[in-house]
Parts: structure tokens; sequence; C-alpha cells
């Protein structure tokens, strides 16, 4: 009996023991945890300069950014060139270039060197992760025991043995004018040292020539691979991590990039003696318009003529992948070749989304630059505010029929030199409505407002989907500047002066009233 008391009291006391000891080893990793979560918080965000447009550089900025004398005149060079600034804010950044090897979701980033644009990794031990993809059909995630460029490709490849459905093709143009080496990130919108230096080869700046030149980019996403958030930063790291040893230098809460977009994009770089309206007008009316027609090759071919094309693909198949492209058909089989995913065409990184470790907050990168430019129009730097009034009997026939009010009718406004979705809302009559109001502020060069009526699902012969664009930039600040001069509104229905768009088919007529206009 001795012996059985003395047995029990034995494995009672083991078991003690081995419960205190891991109480002990789990209290010890919840401090460690809760230790590198304070940490992280007490961590600064980086710094950054303000946003803000592109603004005329005085003598009196100079000083605050360059350390000139104060003055408020602009500071004028050669000709009619005058210095401007912009420090432009970015989330969703362009990433072309071969060098890749820290672009992966999870990849964790020294904030500071974000912003410098070097884009140094922060390489520790890390806990699993789970990445997924927006492909649909087969399981759409997976977890990285070890995350680190390696084991993530190694996960990426396994995902894309799963069977997936064929995403719809996704492609967008745009284009934007480039002034000097500096300007070169703005117009690509790349915060990354790298993707300027791989793409600045197509161009040979100049400071004493007369040409203008452009970035082209079409771009086309398959898919993306997204990253699940951690809930705290001790989710990013192994138990009983020593942030000490990994992290003790950083003086600014780490980056990581959550999200990246896959697929191939071609840019090409316009070196052209023709102006700057003139470059805008054919590459409008070739492949931007998303089909090459005989009217759109004529339009490459007289830009070309009067140009120089350089440009690359990065991403799609082995036929075209690191392609040279120069001429209207290359283009035509960039966009025939490899236009759609596959096992044997995957895609590469083509952009990215990072968010700040502690607080999950998307990052968005300040791209600031200063460069010499040639004011070609007179409203560049000009801002438009207006109120729009569209009633429930102004969509028209083009015989002047009442057009019933079915399905969805949205108000867009975006980039007049993309094909990229802008900033979206839709537009809904209740019962009591006679009219709708949409207050539109700060309209700038390069924007403009789109009506949009789907009526896919109508069964008259009115099918589809109807795209109405109000006057361009310009027009709109030249009437505005009239009305307000004759102490008018721009456009009025009741004094018999409305606005009538016609949309792209010729079909129907939207009718609007645009008041209480203001230029600054």
């Amino acid at each position: 009996m001795q012996t059985q008391i003395s047995v029990k009291a034995a494995l009672l006391a083991l078991s003690s023991t081995v419960l205190f000891s891991c109480q002990k080893e789990s209290d010890n990793v919840n401090d460690s945890n809760s230790n590198l979560n304070a940490f992280v918080s007490a961590l600064p965000s980086v710094k950054q300069i303000e946003p803000f447009s592109e603004r005329l550089v005085s003598s009196e900025q100079g000083q605050n950014l360059f350390g000139r004398l104060a003055s408020s005149d602009p500071i004028l060079v050669s000709g009619k060139k005058k210095e401007y600034e912009q420090a432009l804010q970015v989330e969703e950044q362009l990433l072309f270039s071969e060098d890749q090897e820290i672009f992966y979701p999870g990849a964790l980033l020294k904030a500071k060197t974000v912003v410098e644009g070097s884009y140094a990794p922060i390489v520790t031990p890390r806990k699993p992760l789970t990445i997924s993809t927006s492909l649909i059909g087969d399981k759409t995630s997976f977890t990285v025991e070890n995350p680190k460029l390696s084991t993530v490709r190694d996960g990426v490849s396994s995902l894309l043995t799963r069977n997936f459905d064929t995403p719809a093709a996704n492609i967008t143009y745009s284009y934007e004018e480039v002034h000097s080496e500096s300007h070169l990130k703005i117009a690509l919108g790349a915060g990354y040292n790298g993707t300027s230096t791989s793409v600045k080869g197509n161009f040979s700046f100049n400071k004493e020539d007369k040409k203008t030149r452009y970035v082209v980019k079409i771009q086309q996403v398959f898919y993306t691979l997204d990253l699940d958030l951690p809930e705290k930063p001790s989710d990013f790291f192994p138990d009983n991590f020593d942030y000490s040893q990994y992290l003790a230098n950083e003086k600014e809460k780490p980056l990581f990039i959550s999200s990246i977009k896959m697929g191939r994009v071609l840019l090409l770089g316009i070196e052209s003696t023709l102006s700057k309206t003139d470059v805008e007008a054919k590459l409008n009316a070739s492949f931007l318009g998303g089909k090459i027609t005989a009217e759109a090759e004529a339009a490459f071919k007289e830009l070309s003529q009067n140009s120089t094309i350089r440009g690359r693909v990065l991403g799609g198949n082995s036929a075209l992948a690191g392609q040279t492209i120069s001429d209207i058909e290359q283009v035509k089989n960039f966009l025939k070749e490899g236009a759609s995913f596959s096992r044997q065409n995957p895609g590469i990184p083509i952009s990215y989304k990072m968010r700040e470790l502690g607080t999950n907050l998307p990052f968005k990168t300040v791209i600031y630059s200063k460069y010499l430019k040639t004011d070609s129009s007179p409203n560049a730097n000009k801002k438009l505010d207006f109120r729009i009034f569209f009633g429930k009997q102004d969509l028209e026939t083009i015989t002047g029929e009442v057009v019933s009010r079915l399905g969805k009718s949205y108000i867009e406004r975006k980039s007049a030199k993309s094909t990229a979705q802008g900033h979206r809302e839709e537009v809904k009559f209740y019962t009591n409505d006679k009219h709708i109001i949409r207050n539109i502020k700060s309209l700038e060069k390069d924007e403009k407002i789109v009506f949009i009526f789907d009526r896919s699902e109508a069964e008259d012969n009115l099918k589809g989907e109807f795209i109405f664009e109000l006057p361009s930039f310009d027009d709109l600040v030249n009437e505005a500047e009239r009305a307000t001069n004759e102490n008018r509104n721009m456009y009025d229905k009741e004094k018999g002066n409305p606005l009538k768009i016609k949309d792209k088919t010729n079909r129907l007529i939207l009718i609007l009233e645009l008041e209480d206009q203001k230029v600054y």
C-alpha cells in the first residue's frame, strides 16, 4: 500500500512539474509576444512629404525644399519652360523590373528604404503564412511554413497545378507625358528605383531638345496573390522571437507586401517631334481604344513616322517575354499571343500593394519629382467645381422619345489617359425625386466625367450599355469662365441652354444642367 501511495505521489509530482513547465513556457511565449507587439506599436510610422498636385516651383517654395532665396515668382528656365514639382501618392505601384527577389506576398521591408526607393528587406525567422489567389475553381489557398522567396515560389508553383477557370481578359491602357528622367517615376506610378531604371533606357533625355515624350502602358492582370493579414505583429514571427536581434535597428514600423497582381506588361517609350496635342490625339486614335482597326493602324503609323518608339514586354509566354517592341504589328502580337492565363503562361508580378506592420493600414508611397515643363495649355494648372442636375426625363432617343429608367446608372470620375475604371458611384432615383444633384469638386486637367447606363437586362430595342462623356476639361473650363463673366450658369435647361451629349453608339441623348461653376 505504501509503495502504491509513493508511486502515485511521484506521478502527481511529475505531472505538476510538467504542467508547471508547460505553463511557464506558455507564459514565456505570451510575454515574448506581448513585448514584441509593444515594441512594434511604439515605433512611429515612416515620415513622408505631404502629397500635392503639380504646381509651379516658386523661389519661396524652393527655399523651403531646396534652400533657395525667398521670392514668390515662378522659376523661369530657358525659353517658355518653367520648373514644376509634384508629390504623387500611390497605393498600388507598377513593378516593371526583372529584379523581383523581394516582391512576394509577406515580404517584410524597411519602411525608410521604401520611401527612398531602394526597398531593403528585413530577413528574419517567420511564422507560417496563408496566401490565396483570386482565381476561381479549385482550392484557392496554400500555407507556407517558412515564408521566404523560394518557399513562396514553391507554394505558388504548386497552387498553379490545380484546376482553375481561365479568367476573363483584364487589359487596361494608359499613357503619361514624361518631362524628365526625374519625372519618370511619377509618370509610371512606381516608387521602386529598379522600375524607372528598367524603363529610362527607352528615352534619351536632353534638356535642350524640343521633343515630347510619353510612356504608354498596356497591362494585363491574370490573377492576384493575397496574404491573410496578421492580427498583431507577433503573428508574423515564431514563438520566443528575439526581436532585439532582428528588429532593434528599426526606427519606423516595418512594411510588408500584402498583395501582388500577376500578369504581363508592355511599356512603350515614345519620343516625338509632334506637339503634345498631336501625340495624344494619335495615341487615343490608335490601339488605346482597345481594338486595332485600320484607322488605329493608320494613326500609329503617322505617329511612328515622326517619333522614335521603343518598348519591352515583361511576363507572358516565352515567345513574347523580354521581346523588344517598336511597331504596330508587334503590339498586335502582344494583344493576341499569350493573352490567356495558363500553367505555361502564369504571368509575373506586375504591381503590388503594401501595408504597415502593427496597424495593417494600406501604405501609400509619396513619389516626389521636380522637372521642367513647357506650358502648352492655359488651363494646365486650373481646377473646376460645378454641380450636375440630372432629371428623370433627361435620357432620350435621337428622335426625342424619353427612355424608361431600366437597369443601373452610374457617374464616374476617371483619368482621361487611361481605360482603367475610376471612382464610380451609382445614381438612384427615388419616388419623389425630380432630379439628382451631384457636386464635382476640384476637377483637374486630364480628368473626365462619364455617365454610364447599363440596360443590358432591358427587354426593348435599347438593350446594352450606353456611355456618355462630358466635354473635355479645357472645354468645360472655357465655358465656365464665359458663363461666370456673363453672370449665368454653364448649361441651364430653364434658360434654353442645356448640355446635350450623344452616347458612343449615337443612339441616345443625355440632357444635363451644369451650374454654380467655379474656376480657380
